[in-house]
């Protein structure tokens, strides 16, 4: 049976843009290592790590989404991600594999439609291991989670 373990990204892990990520259109970076995922008690191949990345404001939309997988996950045989809310988990990013390192899109990218909302809400990555090995033989992993955030206060996201 699957068990979730919940960690909290911590603001340092929360980066400044650089002007060609800026210039891409996004407006948050977050970075989580393979260091972070490897929770000491997540032993069965079925662990789910939940990551909390931050809150979203009150009324916000997410224009677009992407990972950057700069260095792959090791010491698992299969482990996905996706990114979205507490709400509904891969409304940023679908289930994708971290094994291989590179660029994946959100959602189709986010360019046709907005994922909006008119209350607050956490923005999560949940990892979930599969097949063989577990969370807690994690060695390896670097992870760029990128977001278009806007802060919709206007009242405009519809």
């Amino acid at each position: 049976m699957a068990t979730t373990y919940p960690i909290t990204q911590v603001r340092a892990q929360t980066t400044v843009l650089s002007l060609q990520e800026v210039a891409q259109g996004f407006t948050h970076k977050y970075n989580i290592k393979g260091a972070d995922l490897a929770v000491a008690t997540a032993t069965t191949l079925s662990d789910i790590i939940s990551v909390t990345l931050g809150a979203l404001p009150a009324k916000w939309k997410v224009r677009a989404a992407g990972i950057n997988i700069n260095t792959a996950v090791a010491g698992t045989t299969a482990m996905t991600v996706v990114v979205g809310t507490t709400t509904t988990t891969n409304a940023f990013v679908t289930s994708q594999s971290v094994l291989t390192a590179g660029w994946l899109n959100g959602v189709p990218a986010l360019t046709s439609v907005l994922v909006t909302a008119t209350a607050t809400a956490s923005m999560v990555a949940v990892f979930t291991n599969a097949t063989s090995g577990s969370p807690s033989a994690i060695t390896a992993g670097e992870i760029d989670i990128y977001l278009a955030i806007d802060n919709d206060a206007a009242g405009s996201n519809g």
